[in-house]
């Protein structure tokens, strides 16, 4: 369960960082920032840039998906606050991301919502797929992982 419960954070949370390519810290190429401690995100500025870019969005979907991404921001940093452990939020994060993708594909042309949809497994593929980052210890591609199977 505690692995369905990432799965589905580190789904929504690439559901919001699209494609991380090479990139440094604030201010540098990618628009990427981290912290003592913490992972690298993508600055919601260069998500939708990256979105604009990679999906080909017009005028009229840029504004609307700068709205949801901002609506889904606030969302999680709510959940977020909300009391409760990381595992019992798991069900509100899944809604929070069916709900994004839902708003997303009613923007988006099928083929662009195609494209997103390619990119995003794409991501969690390079991040080692549901269940965790790739090459941690105890992970099936890290030291320690079991060999040959599950």
């Amino acid at each position: 369960m505690k692995k369905l419960t990432l799965a589905i954070f580190m789904a929504l949370v690439a559901s919001f960082a699209l494609a991380q390519g090479p990139g440094g810290m604030r201010g540098g190429p990618g628009g990427m920032r981290g912290g003592p401690g913490g992972g690298m995100r993508m600055d919601p500025k260069a998500r939708l840039e990256k979105m604009t870019k990679d999906l080909g969005l017009n005028p009229s979907q840029v504004s609307k998906v700068k709205v949801l991404m901002d609506k889904m921001m606030e969302a999680g940093k709510k959940l977020r606050a909300a009391p409760g452990d990381f595992k019992s939020k798991g069900p509100q994060m899944k809604k929070m991301r069916d709900d994004y993708d839902a708003s997303l594909k009613k923007v988006l042309t099928p083929a662009q919502f195609a494209k997103f949809e390619k990119m995003r497994k794409d991501r969690m593929s390079r991040m080692g797929g549901p269940g965790g980052m790739r090459g941690g210890p105890g992970s099936p591609k890290g030291p320690g992982g079991p060999k040959g199977g599950a």
